[in-house]
């Protein structure tokens, strides 16, 4: 089995180096608490943890099926959307079947094959630093039960269209299951950013995967959902442990539903500071990838001093977190998650102090 390697914590850092302060940027976490009418929410829920949650988590599937526009047998909720991928590759996969997804993305896809038996058929980026979603096309044949496209992509950042992934939909077999992750959804700034969720409404094969943990800022309390075709959502639902979400996670999630305004004043700023720290970025000649997630792809460059790893350990010695991409499949690399103002500044003055 392939271990997911979890990014450093600030006191593990600390501690390693002997410093008093470090910020974090590797785990693509949101720079801002939960909402304080979410806090309050928690708070209250605290009297009720005697008694178990309910398991199908009617009201928060209600709720998001409102939102979306499909029935409530459409929609499932997880311990997070990774719990719902790797339910999809319990449902669906067995071995002498397959499952395709792009490499490198996210590191749990490999599970869902190692799980079950299953082949992983990988295909490669394109040169963007995006899914190639024509070869990813070809790529299946009588054995592939299941397809996982994460747009935008992580650990690149890159953003496939809906003009782009309608036509990837309409070249796979119309029985075989294709699952969107959308984790990052929240941060694309593009027109046509949903129209893939308004298609998992029509298209029975399709499930789009979706998670309270990056722009609602409720990571410690695991919750995800995922919107598709009813027998789809089915399977996945009936592989589901009976209380896989816990009730402060239902409580919070529903309540954070309640107040768009203030999500997309939070999810504003983190795209202002993404444009921030892209532009400082161009300005001082370093290569990157242009992102649509709460992260950047960066290349600090090509000799042994200007290595991603190398690069990596020196900013752990002046107490700033990044992600070495070589964990993530993108050796040479930083994955750099976005913060506050104040956490990107520090961000791009040791930066610039490492690489002189």
């Amino acid at each position: 089995m392939p271990r997911y390697e979890p990014g450093l914590t600030v006191a593990e850092v600390l501690a390693a180096h002997g410093i008093e302060r470090a910020v974090k940027l590797a785990s693509n976490e949101s720079p801002f608490p939960p909402m304080p009418q979410v806090a309050e929410v928690l708070a209250d829920g605290l009297g009720g943890l005697n008694r178990y949650p309910d398991g199908p988590a009617r009201e928060l599937r209600t709720a998001l099926a409102e939102r979306h526009g499909v029935s409530p047998e459409q929609v499932v909720v997880g311990n997070g959307s990774c719990e719902l991928i790797l339910l999809a590759g319990q449902a669906l996969l067995d071995p002498g079947t397959a499952v395709v997804h792009a490499e490198p993305s996210f590191a749990l896809y490999p599970h869902l094959a190692a799980a079950s038996g299953a082949d992983a058929v990988t295909v490669a980026l394109g040169d963007d630093d995006g899914h190639d979603l024509e070869t990813m096309a070809a790529a299946v044949d009588e054995r592939t039960r299941l397809v996982v496209v994460c747009n935008p992509n992580n650990p690149t950042g890159v953003y496939r269209g809906a003009e782009a992934m309608e036509a990837f939909l309409d070249a796979v077999p119309e029985d075989l299951a294709v699952l969107v992750d959308e984790a990052y959804f929240d941060f694309v700034d593009r027109p046509d950013a949903g129209r893939v969720m308004s298609m998992a409404r029509e298209r029975p094969n399709l499930m789009v995967t979706r998670t309270f943990s990056k722009a609602h800022g409720l990571c410690g309390l695991r919750v995800g959902y995922g919107v598709g075709g009813a027998d789809l959502v089915a399977a996945v639902d009936r592989v589901r442990q009976p209380f896989n979400t816990s009730a402060l996670a239902q409580a919070a999630a529903l309540e954070s539903l309640r107040h768009p305004a203030e999500l997309e004043r939070r999810v504003r700023a983190v795209v202002a500071e993404r444009a921030r720290v892209a532009a400082e970025l161009a300005t001082a000649s370093r290569d990157f990838t242009l992102s649509e997630g709460n992260f950047i792809l960066i290349e600090p460059g090509h000799s042994p001093a200007t290595d991603g790893t190398s690069v990596h350990e020196r900013l752990l010695r002046r107490g700033v977190i990044v992600r070495d991409g070589a964990a993530l499949g993108c050796p040479g690399r930083l994955r750099v998650s976005i913060g506050t103002a104040e956490e990107n500044t520090v961000f791009l003055e040791a930066l610039a102090a490492v690489l002189g």
